[in-house]
Protein backbone atom coordinates (compact mmCIF):
# COMPACT_ATOMS: atom_id res chain seq x y z
CA UNK A 1 0.00 0.00 0.00
CA UNK A 2 1.28 3.68 -0.84
CA UNK A 3 2.98 5.91 1.88
CA UNK A 4 1.61 9.20 2.08
CA UNK A 5 2.36 12.20 4.32
CA UNK A 6 0.78 14.84 6.15
CA UNK A 7 1.93 17.14 8.71
CA UNK A 8 4.49 14.77 9.67
CA UNK A 9 2.31 11.78 10.29
CA UNK A 10 2.73 8.54 8.58
CA UNK A 11 -0.68 7.06 6.46
CA UNK A 12 -0.37 3.88 6.46
CA UNK A 13 -2.87 0.76 7.58
CA UNK A 14 -0.45 0.26 11.17
CA UNK A 15 -0.62 1.44 14.30
CA UNK A 16 3.16 1.98 15.34
CA UNK A 17 6.18 2.00 13.91
CA UNK A 18 9.18 0.76 16.47
CA UNK A 19 13.07 1.09 15.65
CA UNK A 20 15.68 -0.04 18.38
CA UNK A 21 18.82 1.74 18.41
CA UNK A 22 21.88 0.37 20.11
CA UNK A 23 24.27 3.39 21.18
CA UNK A 24 27.28 2.77 22.10
CA UNK A 25 28.54 4.83 25.25
CA UNK A 26 31.73 5.75 26.24
CA UNK A 27 32.98 2.52 28.44
CA UNK A 28 31.83 0.32 25.50
CA UNK A 29 28.84 -0.99 27.02
CA UNK A 30 25.73 -0.78 24.49
CA UNK A 31 22.38 1.48 25.57
CA UNK A 32 19.69 0.16 23.82
CA UNK A 33 17.12 3.52 22.58
CA UNK A 34 13.38 2.52 21.88
CA UNK A 35 11.67 4.77 19.23
CA UNK A 36 8.32 4.43 18.14
CA UNK A 37 6.25 6.83 15.52
CA UNK A 38 2.24 6.55 15.44
CA UNK A 39 0.89 5.41 11.84
CA UNK A 40 -2.19 6.01 10.42
CA UNK A 41 -4.43 5.10 7.76
CA UNK A 42 -5.02 7.29 5.24
CA UNK A 43 -8.78 6.96 5.75
CA UNK A 44 -8.50 7.05 9.56
CA UNK A 45 -10.99 9.29 11.17
CA UNK A 46 -7.23 11.15 13.06
CA UNK A 47 -6.18 11.81 9.59
CA UNK A 48 -9.37 13.11 8.22
CA UNK A 49 -8.76 15.93 11.53
CA UNK A 50 -6.14 16.75 10.84
CA UNK A 51 -6.99 17.31 7.18
CA UNK A 52 -10.26 19.58 8.66
CA UNK A 53 -7.72 21.68 10.67
CA UNK A 54 -5.36 22.33 7.90
CA UNK A 55 -8.02 23.12 4.97
CA UNK A 56 -11.19 24.83 7.19
CA UNK A 57 -13.38 21.78 6.91
CA UNK A 58 -12.92 20.64 3.17
CA UNK A 59 -13.01 16.42 4.16
CA UNK A 60 -14.77 15.55 0.30
CA UNK A 61 -11.70 13.54 -0.56
CA UNK A 62 -12.18 10.65 2.75
CA UNK A 63 -14.58 8.68 1.54
CA UNK A 64 -17.13 7.10 4.12
CA UNK A 65 -15.34 3.83 5.92
CA UNK A 66 -15.95 0.39 4.47
CA UNK A 67 -17.99 2.15 2.16
CA UNK A 68 -17.87 1.31 -1.60
CA UNK A 69 -16.11 4.68 -2.74
CA UNK A 70 -13.56 3.82 0.37
CA UNK A 71 -12.72 0.04 -1.15
CA UNK A 72 -12.69 1.66 -4.54
CA UNK A 73 -10.39 4.04 -4.19
CA UNK A 74 -8.00 1.59 -2.19
CA UNK A 75 -8.23 -0.85 -5.08
CA UNK A 76 -7.43 2.18 -7.46
CA UNK A 77 -4.16 3.12 -5.90
CA UNK A 78 -3.33 -0.67 -5.60
CA UNK A 79 -3.66 -0.64 -9.48
CA UNK A 80 -1.64 2.22 -9.90
CA UNK A 81 1.08 0.84 -8.05
CA UNK A 82 1.11 -2.18 -10.09
CA UNK A 83 1.71 -0.13 -13.48
CA UNK A 84 4.52 1.69 -11.84
CA UNK A 85 6.36 -1.56 -10.69
CA UNK A 86 5.15 -2.63 -14.60
CA UNK A 87 6.97 0.04 -16.05
CA UNK A 88 5.40 2.35 -18.86
CA UNK A 89 3.55 0.67 -21.59
CA UNK A 90 5.48 3.23 -23.64
CA UNK A 91 8.66 5.01 -24.51
CA UNK A 92 7.04 8.15 -25.70
CA UNK A 93 3.30 9.29 -26.34
CA UNK A 94 2.19 12.45 -28.03
CA UNK A 95 -1.02 13.75 -29.41
CA UNK A 96 -3.01 11.60 -32.02
CA UNK A 97 -2.62 14.56 -34.61
CA UNK A 98 1.14 14.66 -33.93
CA UNK A 99 3.95 15.84 -31.97
CA UNK A 100 4.10 19.47 -33.70
CA UNK A 101 3.56 22.65 -32.10
CA UNK A 102 2.74 25.69 -33.59
CA UNK A 103 3.59 29.23 -33.39
CA UNK A 104 0.52 30.85 -34.07
CA UNK A 105 -0.20 33.99 -35.68
CA UNK A 106 -2.08 37.58 -34.17
CA UNK A 107 -5.40 36.05 -34.25
CA UNK A 108 -4.24 33.19 -31.37
CA UNK A 109 -2.79 35.88 -29.02
CA UNK A 110 1.12 34.48 -30.16
CA UNK A 111 0.54 31.52 -28.07
CA UNK A 112 2.03 28.23 -28.63
CA UNK A 113 -1.00 25.58 -29.90
CA UNK A 114 -1.44 21.89 -31.22
CA UNK A 115 -4.29 19.65 -32.19
CA UNK A 116 -5.22 17.45 -29.88
CA UNK A 117 -8.33 14.86 -29.64
CA UNK A 118 -10.85 14.16 -26.93
CA UNK A 119 -13.99 12.04 -26.37
CA UNK A 120 -15.67 9.14 -28.66
CA UNK A 121 -16.26 9.65 -30.87
CA UNK A 122 -12.97 11.99 -31.12
CA UNK A 123 -13.31 16.10 -31.63
CA UNK A 124 -9.97 17.88 -32.14
CA UNK A 125 -9.66 21.19 -30.47
CA UNK A 126 -6.64 23.41 -30.72
CA UNK A 127 -5.02 24.05 -27.68
CA UNK A 128 -2.38 26.22 -26.18
CA UNK A 129 0.29 24.56 -23.82
CA UNK A 130 0.94 25.55 -20.74
CA UNK A 131 4.16 24.51 -18.64
CA UNK A 132 2.86 26.45 -15.65
CA UNK A 133 -0.95 25.43 -15.09
CA UNK A 134 -2.34 22.33 -15.04
CA UNK A 135 -5.88 22.27 -15.63
CA UNK A 136 -6.48 20.67 -19.71
CA UNK A 137 -10.01 23.13 -20.58
CA UNK A 138 -11.96 23.47 -24.04
CA UNK A 139 -14.84 25.35 -24.17
CA UNK A 140 -17.81 23.12 -23.84
CA UNK A 141 -21.72 24.04 -23.36
CA UNK A 142 -20.56 27.42 -24.08
CA UNK A 143 -22.68 30.05 -21.87
CA UNK A 144 -19.65 32.52 -22.57
CA UNK A 145 -17.07 31.42 -25.06
CA UNK A 146 -14.49 32.73 -27.86
CA UNK A 147 -16.11 32.77 -31.34
CA UNK A 148 -15.59 29.09 -32.75
CA UNK A 149 -16.12 29.80 -36.16
CA UNK A 150 -13.23 29.73 -38.92
CA UNK A 151 -14.44 33.34 -40.46
CA UNK A 152 -13.94 35.04 -37.31
CA UNK A 153 -9.76 33.87 -38.09
CA UNK A 154 -7.19 34.54 -40.42
CA UNK A 155 -5.83 31.48 -42.37
CA UNK A 156 -7.81 28.71 -40.53
CA UNK A 157 -9.84 25.91 -42.62
CA UNK A 158 -11.94 24.98 -40.27
CA UNK A 159 -14.26 26.10 -37.07
CA UNK A 160 -13.20 25.64 -33.87
CA UNK A 161 -14.81 22.69 -31.85
CA UNK A 162 -16.81 23.26 -28.98
CA UNK A 163 -17.27 19.63 -26.40
CA UNK A 164 -20.25 18.40 -25.56
CA UNK A 165 -20.15 15.68 -22.78
CA UNK A 166 -23.19 13.93 -23.59
CA UNK A 167 -22.10 13.50 -27.32
CA UNK A 168 -19.03 11.43 -25.96
CA UNK A 169 -19.55 7.74 -24.79
CA UNK A 170 -16.75 7.67 -22.77
CA UNK A 171 -17.38 10.82 -20.74
CA UNK A 172 -18.43 10.82 -17.12
CA UNK A 173 -19.29 13.95 -14.76
CA UNK A 174 -16.54 14.48 -11.79
CA UNK A 175 -18.74 13.92 -8.54
CA UNK A 176 -17.77 16.01 -5.82
CA UNK A 177 -16.41 13.51 -3.45
CA UNK A 178 -13.59 12.91 -5.87
CA UNK A 179 -10.42 14.04 -4.43
CA UNK A 180 -9.13 16.45 -7.12
CA UNK A 181 -12.04 18.47 -6.66
CA UNK A 182 -10.80 21.19 -5.29
CA UNK A 183 -14.48 23.26 -5.58
CA UNK A 184 -15.78 20.68 -3.25
CA UNK A 185 -16.88 22.40 -0.44
CA UNK A 186 -19.20 24.45 -2.23
CA UNK A 187 -21.34 21.47 -2.82
CA UNK A 188 -24.38 20.77 -1.77
CA UNK A 189 -24.20 16.53 -2.14
CA UNK A 190 -21.48 14.65 -2.70
CA UNK A 191 -22.43 13.58 -5.47
CA UNK A 192 -22.88 16.71 -7.09
CA UNK A 193 -21.23 17.78 -10.32
CA UNK A 194 -17.69 18.95 -9.33
CA UNK A 195 -17.24 23.04 -10.54
CA UNK A 196 -14.19 24.70 -11.29
CA UNK A 197 -13.09 28.39 -11.62
CA UNK A 198 -9.89 29.55 -12.54
CA UNK A 199 -8.94 33.24 -11.84
CA UNK A 200 -6.01 34.92 -13.60
CA UNK A 201 -4.15 38.02 -12.72
CA UNK A 202 -4.87 39.86 -16.47
CA UNK A 203 -7.76 41.81 -17.20
CA UNK A 204 -10.64 39.67 -15.32
CA UNK A 205 -9.33 36.66 -17.03
CA UNK A 206 -11.14 33.43 -16.08
CA UNK A 207 -12.47 30.03 -17.20
CA UNK A 208 -15.10 27.76 -14.69
CA UNK A 209 -17.66 24.77 -15.76
CA UNK A 210 -17.42 21.42 -14.16
CA UNK A 211 -14.79 18.85 -14.49
CA UNK A 212 -15.03 16.24 -16.83
CA UNK A 213 -13.18 12.76 -17.07
CA UNK A 214 -13.26 11.54 -20.90
CA UNK A 215 -10.15 9.96 -23.05
CA UNK A 216 -7.13 11.57 -24.44
CA UNK A 217 -6.31 10.20 -27.69
CA UNK A 218 -2.63 10.05 -27.77
CA UNK A 219 -0.16 7.99 -30.53
CA UNK A 220 3.14 6.13 -29.73
CA UNK A 221 5.50 4.64 -32.99
CA UNK A 222 6.95 6.55 -35.67
CA UNK A 223 6.02 3.71 -38.65
CA UNK A 224 2.72 1.99 -39.36
CA UNK A 225 4.41 -1.40 -38.31
CA UNK A 226 5.01 -0.12 -35.13
CA UNK A 227 1.93 2.91 -34.91
CA UNK A 228 -0.25 2.29 -31.78
CA UNK A 229 -2.65 4.97 -30.50
CA UNK A 230 -3.47 4.93 -27.10
CA UNK A 231 -6.57 6.33 -25.70
CA UNK A 232 -5.75 7.56 -22.04
CA UNK A 233 -8.31 8.73 -19.29
CA UNK A 234 -7.76 12.02 -18.31
CA UNK A 235 -9.85 15.05 -16.54
CA UNK A 236 -10.86 18.33 -18.16
CA UNK A 237 -12.49 21.14 -17.27
CA UNK A 238 -15.59 21.83 -19.33
CA UNK A 239 -15.68 25.52 -19.99
CA UNK A 240 -18.82 26.46 -20.47
CA UNK A 241 -17.62 30.45 -19.26
CA UNK A 242 -14.78 32.45 -20.14
CA UNK A 243 -13.92 35.98 -19.38
CA UNK A 244 -11.25 38.61 -20.16
CA UNK A 245 -8.87 37.74 -22.91
CA UNK A 246 -10.56 34.24 -23.59
CA UNK A 247 -13.03 35.98 -25.54
CA UNK A 248 -10.89 37.67 -27.87
CA UNK A 249 -8.70 35.32 -29.43
CA UNK A 250 -6.36 34.21 -26.89
CA UNK A 251 -6.50 30.26 -26.35
CA UNK A 252 -10.41 29.92 -28.22
CA UNK A 253 -10.68 26.09 -28.57
CA UNK A 254 -8.94 25.77 -24.93
CA UNK A 255 -5.65 24.89 -23.02
CA UNK A 256 -3.30 21.97 -21.43
CA UNK A 257 -1.98 22.66 -18.30
CA UNK A 258 1.48 20.95 -18.03
CA UNK A 259 2.32 21.84 -14.76
CA UNK A 260 3.52 19.66 -11.58
CA UNK A 261 -0.31 18.92 -9.78
CA UNK A 262 -2.25 16.04 -10.03
CA UNK A 263 -4.70 17.10 -12.33
CA UNK A 264 -2.52 17.71 -15.49
CA UNK A 265 -2.26 15.43 -18.26
CA UNK A 266 1.37 14.63 -17.47
CA UNK A 267 0.39 12.95 -14.61
CA UNK A 268 -2.77 11.13 -15.81
CA UNK A 269 -0.28 9.49 -18.30
CA UNK A 270 2.27 8.55 -15.63
CA UNK A 271 -0.45 7.39 -13.00
CA UNK A 272 -2.33 5.26 -15.02
CA UNK A 273 1.59 3.86 -16.28
CA UNK A 274 1.42 4.92 -19.90
CA UNK A 275 4.47 6.88 -19.85
CA UNK A 276 7.18 8.05 -18.05
CA UNK A 277 6.42 10.57 -15.32
CA UNK A 278 8.51 13.41 -17.67
CA UNK A 279 7.88 15.54 -20.91
CA UNK A 280 9.83 17.37 -23.10
CA UNK A 281 9.41 20.63 -25.32
CA UNK A 282 11.96 21.51 -28.14
CA UNK A 283 11.26 24.92 -29.77
CA UNK A 284 12.70 26.51 -32.34
CA UNK A 285 11.53 29.33 -34.70
CA UNK A 286 8.32 28.75 -36.36
CA UNK A 287 7.30 25.25 -34.70
CA UNK A 288 8.27 22.73 -31.88
CA UNK A 289 7.94 19.32 -30.75
CA UNK A 290 6.28 18.03 -27.56
CA UNK A 291 6.94 14.45 -26.29
CA UNK A 292 5.44 13.09 -23.33
CA UNK A 293 7.41 10.50 -21.42
CA UNK A 294 11.02 11.59 -22.68
CA UNK A 295 13.29 11.67 -19.80
CA UNK A 296 15.81 13.01 -22.57
CA UNK A 297 19.37 11.76 -23.83
CA UNK A 298 22.31 10.30 -21.34
CA UNK A 299 24.27 13.40 -22.06
CA UNK A 300 22.25 16.06 -21.70
CA UNK A 301 22.98 18.31 -18.63
CA UNK A 302 20.33 18.73 -15.66
CA UNK A 303 19.74 20.71 -12.75
CA UNK A 304 17.41 19.64 -9.94
CA UNK A 305 13.78 21.48 -9.54
CA UNK A 306 13.69 22.93 -5.70
CA UNK A 307 11.07 23.62 -3.23
CA UNK A 308 9.93 27.30 -3.14
CA UNK A 309 7.46 28.58 -0.68
CA UNK A 310 4.18 27.22 -1.49
CA UNK A 311 4.51 27.64 -5.23
CA UNK A 312 4.16 24.55 -6.86
CA UNK A 313 6.23 25.23 -10.25
CA UNK A 314 9.61 24.27 -12.07
CA UNK A 315 11.88 26.39 -10.03
CA UNK A 316 15.95 26.27 -10.24
CA UNK A 317 19.29 27.28 -8.65
CA UNK A 318 21.73 29.50 -10.57
CA UNK A 319 24.61 29.20 -8.76
CA UNK A 320 26.43 31.71 -10.50
CA UNK A 321 25.98 34.11 -14.31
CA UNK A 322 28.99 34.28 -16.73
CA UNK A 323 29.18 36.52 -19.64
CA UNK A 324 31.92 34.84 -22.12
CA UNK A 325 34.47 33.08 -19.70
CA UNK A 326 33.72 35.74 -17.21
CA UNK A 327 31.59 34.72 -14.03
CA UNK A 328 30.63 37.23 -11.80
CA UNK A 329 30.14 37.36 -8.16
CA UNK A 330 27.17 37.46 -6.16
CA UNK A 331 25.00 36.66 -9.40
CA UNK A 332 23.01 33.64 -7.89
CA UNK A 333 19.41 33.19 -7.48
CA UNK A 334 16.19 30.88 -7.71
CA UNK A 335 14.41 31.52 -11.28
CA UNK A 336 11.34 29.99 -12.15
CA UNK A 337 11.73 27.62 -15.62
CA UNK A 338 8.89 29.11 -17.63
CA UNK A 339 8.30 28.88 -21.19
CA UNK A 340 5.27 31.25 -21.18
CA UNK A 341 7.55 34.27 -20.63
CA UNK A 342 8.92 35.78 -23.74
CA UNK A 343 12.13 37.51 -22.14
CA UNK A 344 13.76 36.40 -19.29
CA UNK A 345 14.10 38.19 -16.42
CA UNK A 346 16.59 38.46 -13.42
CA UNK A 347 16.41 39.91 -9.89
CA UNK A 348 18.04 43.41 -10.10
CA UNK A 349 21.33 43.05 -8.54
CA UNK A 350 21.93 40.41 -10.62
CA UNK A 351 20.52 42.21 -13.72
CA UNK A 352 22.64 45.49 -13.29
CA UNK A 353 26.03 43.12 -12.93
CA UNK A 354 25.39 40.89 -15.55
CA UNK A 355 24.26 43.68 -18.24
CA UNK A 356 26.88 45.68 -17.29
CA UNK A 357 29.40 43.15 -18.27
CA UNK A 358 27.65 42.33 -21.03
CA UNK A 359 27.99 45.83 -22.38
CA UNK A 360 31.16 46.12 -21.40
CA UNK A 361 32.55 43.68 -23.65
CA UNK A 362 30.29 44.53 -26.77
CA UNK A 363 31.54 46.08 -29.43
CA UNK A 364 28.95 48.39 -30.70
CA UNK A 365 27.38 52.02 -30.10
CA UNK A 366 24.77 52.09 -27.01
CA UNK A 367 21.77 53.71 -28.26
CA UNK A 368 18.60 54.59 -26.84
CA UNK A 369 15.62 54.19 -29.46
CA UNK A 370 12.60 57.15 -29.22
CA UNK A 371 9.70 55.43 -27.03
CA UNK A 372 11.95 52.47 -25.67
CA UNK A 373 12.79 51.60 -22.00
CA UNK A 374 15.09 49.01 -22.54
CA UNK A 375 18.30 49.77 -20.98
CA UNK A 376 20.74 48.20 -22.83
CA UNK A 377 19.94 48.82 -27.11
CA UNK A 378 22.89 49.22 -29.63
CA UNK A 379 23.22 50.73 -33.05
CA UNK A 380 24.42 48.61 -35.93
CA UNK A 381 27.62 49.43 -37.54
CA UNK A 382 27.05 47.53 -40.50
CA UNK A 383 24.36 45.76 -42.20
CA UNK A 384 25.13 42.38 -40.29
CA UNK A 385 24.77 41.92 -36.54
CA UNK A 386 27.54 41.94 -34.59
CA UNK A 387 29.05 39.55 -32.46
CA UNK A 388 27.48 39.34 -29.34
CA UNK A 389 29.03 37.79 -25.96
CA UNK A 390 27.67 34.81 -24.94
CA UNK A 391 25.60 34.20 -21.24
CA UNK A 392 25.64 31.52 -19.74
CA UNK A 393 23.96 30.41 -16.22
CA UNK A 394 25.90 27.42 -14.09
CA UNK A 395 23.87 25.08 -12.02
CA UNK A 396 25.62 22.96 -9.29
CA UNK A 397 27.47 20.49 -10.57
CA UNK A 398 29.28 23.11 -12.86
CA UNK A 399 26.31 22.58 -15.28
CA UNK A 400 26.31 25.40 -18.08
CA UNK A 401 23.25 26.62 -19.91
CA UNK A 402 24.63 28.65 -22.93
CA UNK A 403 22.05 31.36 -24.22
CA UNK A 404 22.11 30.85 -27.93
CA UNK A 405 20.93 34.67 -28.41
CA UNK A 406 20.09 36.39 -26.16
CA UNK A 407 19.06 39.84 -28.03
CA UNK A 408 16.52 40.93 -30.02
CA UNK A 409 17.01 43.31 -33.06
CA UNK A 410 15.41 46.13 -34.29
CA UNK A 411 13.88 46.59 -37.75
CA UNK A 412 13.39 49.53 -39.62
CA UNK A 413 11.85 49.98 -43.30
CA UNK A 414 15.41 49.60 -44.95
CA UNK A 415 15.97 46.47 -42.54
CA UNK A 416 17.69 46.08 -39.22
CA UNK A 417 18.56 49.39 -37.55
CA UNK A 418 19.85 47.68 -33.97
CA UNK A 419 19.45 45.49 -31.39
CA UNK A 420 18.42 45.40 -27.48
CA UNK A 421 19.98 42.85 -24.82
CA UNK A 422 16.48 40.93 -23.90
CA UNK A 423 17.14 40.30 -20.33
CA UNK A 424 15.05 42.72 -17.93
CA UNK A 425 15.27 43.42 -14.43
CA UNK A 426 12.48 42.08 -11.80
CA UNK A 427 11.94 43.06 -7.78
CA UNK A 428 12.25 40.59 -5.24
CA UNK A 429 14.95 37.60 -5.61
CA UNK A 430 13.30 35.43 -7.91
CA UNK A 431 14.15 35.30 -11.43
CA UNK A 432 12.56 33.88 -14.85
CA UNK A 433 14.27 31.88 -17.27
CA UNK A 434 11.81 32.78 -20.14
CA UNK A 435 11.68 31.01 -23.93
CA UNK A 436 13.99 33.55 -25.46
CA UNK A 437 16.61 31.45 -23.56
CA UNK A 438 15.13 27.75 -24.53
CA UNK A 439 15.67 28.23 -28.41
CA UNK A 440 17.68 25.64 -29.90
CA UNK A 441 17.29 23.26 -26.68
CA UNK A 442 15.04 20.39 -26.03
CA UNK A 443 14.03 21.13 -22.73
CA UNK A 444 13.11 18.35 -20.34
CA UNK A 445 10.61 18.39 -17.70
CA UNK A 446 11.47 15.31 -15.39
CA UNK A 447 8.56 15.29 -12.50
CA UNK A 448 9.91 11.83 -11.91
CA UNK A 449 13.27 12.62 -10.80
CA UNK A 450 12.48 16.61 -10.06
CA UNK A 451 14.75 17.93 -12.22
CA UNK A 452 15.31 20.11 -15.55
CA UNK A 453 17.69 18.46 -18.62
CA UNK A 454 18.39 20.16 -21.49
CA UNK A 455 20.26 19.45 -24.81
CA UNK A 456 21.23 20.82 -28.26
CA UNK A 457 18.51 20.25 -30.54
CA UNK A 458 17.38 21.24 -34.03
CA UNK A 459 13.87 20.17 -33.15
CA UNK A 460 13.65 16.94 -36.17
CA UNK A 461 16.16 14.67 -34.70
CA UNK A 462 14.59 13.38 -31.26
CA UNK A 463 14.78 9.52 -32.01
CA UNK A 464 18.14 8.50 -29.55
CA UNK A 465 18.24 5.87 -32.59
CA UNK A 466 14.84 4.91 -30.73
CA UNK A 467 12.42 5.94 -33.33
CA UNK A 468 10.82 9.10 -31.44
CA UNK A 469 8.70 10.22 -34.54
CA UNK A 470 7.87 13.46 -35.69
CA UNK A 471 4.35 13.09 -36.93
CA UNK A 472 2.53 9.55 -36.81
CA UNK A 473 2.48 7.86 -40.32
CA UNK A 474 -0.71 8.03 -41.72
CA UNK A 475 -2.31 10.28 -38.87
CA UNK A 476 -3.53 13.62 -40.25
CA UNK A 477 -1.65 16.34 -40.03
CA UNK A 478 -2.67 19.79 -38.63
CA UNK A 479 -3.67 22.66 -40.64
CA UNK A 480 -0.15 24.81 -40.31
CA UNK A 481 -1.47 28.36 -38.58
CA UNK A 482 0.40 31.53 -39.78
CA UNK A 483 3.59 32.04 -38.04
CA UNK A 484 4.47 36.04 -37.88
CA UNK A 485 7.09 37.69 -35.75
CA UNK A 486 6.25 38.75 -32.14
CA UNK A 487 5.46 42.26 -31.42
CA UNK A 488 5.87 44.17 -28.52
CA UNK A 489 4.11 46.84 -26.12
CA UNK A 490 5.81 50.71 -26.11
CA UNK A 491 6.41 49.93 -22.62
CA UNK A 492 9.06 47.84 -23.24
CA UNK A 493 8.14 45.04 -21.65
CA UNK A 494 5.40 42.79 -23.15
CA UNK A 495 2.11 42.42 -21.37
CA UNK A 496 0.65 39.17 -20.04
CA UNK A 497 -2.71 38.71 -21.99
CA UNK A 498 -2.95 35.52 -18.97
CA UNK A 499 -1.18 34.69 -16.28
CA UNK A 500 -1.35 32.85 -12.76
CA UNK A 501 -4.22 29.99 -13.07
CA UNK A 502 -4.34 29.48 -9.65
CA UNK A 503 -2.51 32.00 -7.98
CA UNK A 504 -0.09 31.79 -5.79
CA UNK A 505 -0.40 33.11 -1.78
CA UNK A 506 3.11 34.84 -2.53
CA UNK A 507 3.33 35.80 -6.01
CA UNK A 508 7.52 35.89 -6.33
CA UNK A 509 7.59 36.17 -10.03
CA UNK A 510 5.63 38.20 -13.03
CA UNK A 511 4.66 35.87 -15.97
CA UNK A 512 5.27 38.07 -19.57
CA UNK A 513 3.99 37.69 -22.63
CA UNK A 514 3.79 39.04 -26.05
CA UNK A 515 1.07 40.27 -27.05
CA UNK A 516 -0.66 41.29 -30.75
CA UNK A 517 -0.11 44.67 -32.16
CA UNK A 518 2.78 46.45 -33.68
CA UNK A 519 5.02 49.07 -31.73
CA UNK A 520 6.64 51.83 -34.23
CA UNK A 521 9.48 53.47 -33.18
CA UNK A 522 9.52 56.16 -35.48
CA UNK A 523 9.39 53.82 -38.92
CA UNK A 524 11.01 50.96 -37.43
CA UNK A 525 9.17 48.10 -35.89
CA UNK A 526 10.50 46.17 -32.65
CA UNK A 527 10.41 42.53 -33.56
CA UNK A 528 11.93 39.66 -31.02
CA UNK A 529 15.03 37.91 -32.62
CA UNK A 530 14.99 35.29 -33.34
CA UNK A 531 11.30 34.73 -33.96
CA UNK A 532 9.61 32.98 -30.54
CA UNK A 533 7.14 31.54 -29.17
CA UNK A 534 4.61 32.27 -26.71
CA UNK A 535 3.01 29.86 -23.71
CA UNK A 536 -0.24 30.85 -21.89
CA UNK A 537 1.54 30.34 -18.29
CA UNK A 538 0.46 30.67 -14.91
CA UNK A 539 1.46 29.65 -11.54
CA UNK A 540 -0.15 26.96 -9.71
Amino acid sequence: MGVTTMSGVLALPLLVMVAVVGIENGGGAVAVELFSSKLMHRFSDELKAVSVSRSGGEVARFPRKWSSEYYRRLLSSDLQRQKVKLGPQFDYLFPSQGSTTLSTGDDYGWLHYTWIDIGTPNVSFLVALDTGSDLLWVPCDCMQCAPLSASYYSNLGKDLSEYNPSDSNTSKVVPCSHHLCEGGSSCKSPKDPCPYRVNYDTADTSTSGLLIEDILHLASGGTAASKKFVRAPIMLGCGSKQSGIYLSGVAPDGLMGLGLGNISVPSFLSKAGFSRNSFSLCLKEDTGRIFFGDQGIPSQHTTPFLPFDDINAYIVGVETSCVESYCLEKTNFKALVDSGTSFTFLPDAVYQKLAGEFDRQINATKFSFEGDQWQYCYKFSSEELPKTPSLSLKFSANNSFVVMNPVFAIYGSQGAVGFCLAIQPTNGDIGTIGQNFFIGYRMVFDRENMKLGWSHSNCEDLTDEKGMPMTPSGSASPKPLPTTQQQSKPNGRAVAPAEAGRAPSKSTATSVFLVPGQFYISEMMLIFWPAAYIFLAFYC
